[in-house]
């Protein structure tokens, strides 16, 4: 009988181990208890991954050193990048960083922004440096046009290295974009097509540029023309316009003042939250931005 006994409670044991084994997180790819690992989206062309667990290094190329006026907070997933006056994650940006050399590009992150305070300048998420305030790359929260509105406005430009100015510029707000609520975003360019598309909350919102500077389609001309009058060619495939060195990119502030003797006052520090950044060296599809945001909801804590 006592054999039994033991019989039973090994039995036991070993599910109770499997069970345990199955609430976790599948990291391999799959998924458990409905969790699926958001990293196994276009997993190739992942390139940058900064889960801001208690550490500034992204997890594809530990790039990221921090000042120590960042905190880690609980974020959407584990811990999240706390933002304040004199907060931010940089790191070095040599040309053979595969940051350095996109084609084209996704960019996706969870944010949790507070309305600008008054007196505070216009806070940057994440930037690669460039010659001018606007970078290369960038992408950044700009003040809405009605004050009293509990929203916020997400605003950035990406560019390509030429004379004139090539790139694209747009800023885009909702009233469903509340502040201080997490929402994920993801906004890409397709070289292919020449457009760039922002989606929110995996495309519940979805905007495709349009107006001057904010075309549907931009060509290789400054500002650029919907009807493109001067026969300029699509934009096509990026090369991005970083300095001729010393490149950094950073999150959370912005790379001129902070590197290279900015003094515009109206550029600011973050002072929101942030979480799950992730940069694509592709143009994600409405299926893959869905797929992303899908598995990411599934992980929030």
């Amino acid at each position: 009988m006592k054999k039994n006994y033991l019989f039973i409670a090994f039995i036991a044991l070993v599910i109770g181990l499997s069970f345990g084994s199955c609430s976790k997180d599948d990291n391999n790819g799959g998924s458990n208890n409905g969790k699926t690992d958001p990293s196994t989206i276009a997993t190739a062309n992942l390139i940058a991954y900064w889960g801001f667990e208690n550490t500034p290094k992204d997890a594809i190329g530990q790039r990221g050193t921090a000042t120590s006026a960042v905190k880690y907070v609980t974020g959407r997933r584990g811990q999240a990048f706390q933002g304040a006056d004199n907060a931010y994650i940089s790191f070095d940006l040599p040309a053979t960083d595969r940051l350095a050399t996109l084609k084209e590009f996704t960019v996706a992150m969870w944010i949790k922004a507070p309305k600008i305070p008054a007196g505070k300048g216009i806070p940057c998420f994440f930037q690669l440096s460039g010659n001018g305030w606007e970078g290369a790359l960038g992408v950044w929260q700009d003040n809405v046009d009605d004050n009293s509105a509990d929203s916020i406005k997400l605003a950035g430009q990406f560019g390509k290295k030429g004379v004139p100015w090539q790139g694209q510029w747009w800023n885009k707000s909702n009233p469903s974009m509340t502040a201080d609520k997490w929402i994920h975003f993801a906004i890409n360019y397709s070289s292919a097509t020449s457009t760039a598309t922002l989606y929110v909350n995996g495309g519940a919102f979805k905007y495709i540029t349009t107006s001057a500077y904010d075309l549907t389609t931009r060509f290789q001309s400054d500002p650029g023309d919907a009807n493109n009058i001067n026969g300029a060619q699509k934009l096509g495939d990026l090369l991005l316009p970083l300095r001729d060195s010393n490149n950094k990119g950073i999150i959370g502030y912005w790379a001129l003042k902070a590197f290279y003797g900015g003094a515009d006052d109206w550029q600011g520090f973050y002072s929101g939250m942030m979480d799950e950044l992730r940069v694509y060296d592709k143009a994600l599809s409405d299926q893959e931005v869905k797929a992303l945001y899908d598995a990411e909801v599934t992980q929030v804590n």
